[in-house]
């Protein structure tokens, strides 16, 4: 569990492309809040497909994108008086940038592709270009920015709830939450409180099926609401998984150490570095490295650095069709082929030489959800 404070960020000064924001500026104009967004689905300009479910309480519109801003869409679905799903499937040409007021709901971000930025660190901005699920609460009257990298094709869904919906129908009471979930409920007055959790398969599958609803109308409706609440159940299970012990407050010179290990852990992947020379580089000791690691990302510095090693392996193997498996196996930090082809094997199920003919379609999301199995964050 980390905090925040709102800083200024590196695009506070946007281009005019960038300044054009996101969905809560086009339906609300600059600096509304997620529920004014709303709010304006049945007047706003450039909305299409609204539907209503009204025994149901369930709204839906849909946000398309103009030819000259890219492609895709932003599907918005809202369930009751208490939960907004908003779920992305687009990519714009130029980078945008929107400002977010605090609005004091929590927010389960689950990432399955793209390349998105939030101001959510005290020492800098979090990179969400990986699968990943990224939980939030962002107080009123303090302010974060996210901004798109242009062309990026971000497929995600972001459900967010009232705290006390979450309380009252997926906890017996907030004392039994585990303790990263009662910090996020309670909230924290003037500070970005946000954990990361490991996205699972079935995580990735829900949130994948919410991506591509088959389904239009009320039954689109009814689909995104039995989907959502499914998508809810496996996250605040997910919390359970995390260690039991409330996370400590990180100083910022130490968040800084962190950050700095997990980006270093994303770019080397030859000769791939030990956890002690990790700690060297980014200046902590072996404990403090291994356990702030595990408490701010989610997940140990081995399995990030397997899951970051098997990824750049998948890469090389679909898109340099010419090097061979043991020239994949060097570059990601294996001297014998055999290991690497083992490591590969037990992380996709699949070997590296069967993974080459799987470059798109179903057999990319078969992989795609086998690399999301703990997690990439």
């Amino acid at each position: 569990m980390s905090t925040a404070n709102r800083k200024a960020g590196a695009h506070d000064s946007a281009t005019p492309q960038a300044s054009a924001g996101l969905f809560r500026a086009v339906l609300a104009g600059p600096g509304r809040s997620l529920a004014e967004a709303f709010a304006n689905l049945e007047r706003a300009p450039g909305v299409q497909q609204v539907t209503r479910h009204r025994k149901r309480h369930l709204l839906g519109a849909r946000v398309a994108l103009t030819p000259e801003e890219g492609q895709g869409y932003w599907e918005l679905t809202q369930i009751g008086q208490d939960v907004y799903v908003v779920v992305e499937n687009f990519a714009y040409k130029d980078p945008r940038v929107e400002i977010i007021p605090g609005d004091g709901l929590i927010q389960f971000y689950f990432k399955l592709s793209g390349d998105l930025t939030m101001e959510v660190s005290r020492t800098e901005p979090l990179r969400l270009n990986r699968p990943s699920l990224l939980v939030y609460t962002q107080p009123a009257g303090i302010d974060l920015q996210e901004w798109t990298a242009p062309s990026a094709r971000e497929r995600c869904v972001a459900i967010t709830v009232r705290a006390q919906f979450l309380v009252e129908n997926f906890l017996t009471s907030i004392v039994d939450a585990p303790p990263q979930l009662q910090a996020l409920i309670a909230g924290s007055r003037g500070q970005i409180q946000y954990c990361q959790l490991p996205l699972s398969t079935q995580m990735f599958e829900i949130a994948t099926r919410l991506v591509d609803n088959p389904y239009s109308g009320t039954l689109a409706l009814l689909h995104m609401e039995a989907l959502t609440l499914e998508l809810l159940c496996t996250a605040v299970a997910g919390f359970s998984g995390l260690t039991d012990t409330p996370s400590q407050e990180y100083s910022e010179h130490d968040l800084r150490c962190l950050h700095a290990a997990r980006n270093l852990l994303m770019k080397q992947f030859a000769a791939a570095p030990t956890i002690r020379q990790v700690a060297r580089a980014v200046g902590m000791n072996d404990t403090s490295l291994k356990r702030g690691f595990r408490a701010v990302f989610g997940e140990t510095v081995f399995s990030f650095s397997v899951r970051c090693r098997m990824q750049q392996a998948l890469t090389l193997l679909l898109r340099e069709q010419r090097l061979s498996v043991a020239r994949v196996a060097e570059a990601v930090g294996y001297s014998h082929q055999t290991s690497f082809a083992t490591a590969f094997r037990r992380y996709f199920g699949i070997s590296p030489k069967d993974a080459r003919p799987l470059r798109s379609g179903l057999a990319g999301r078969i992989i795609s959800q086998s690399t999301s199995k703990n997690q990439i964050a």
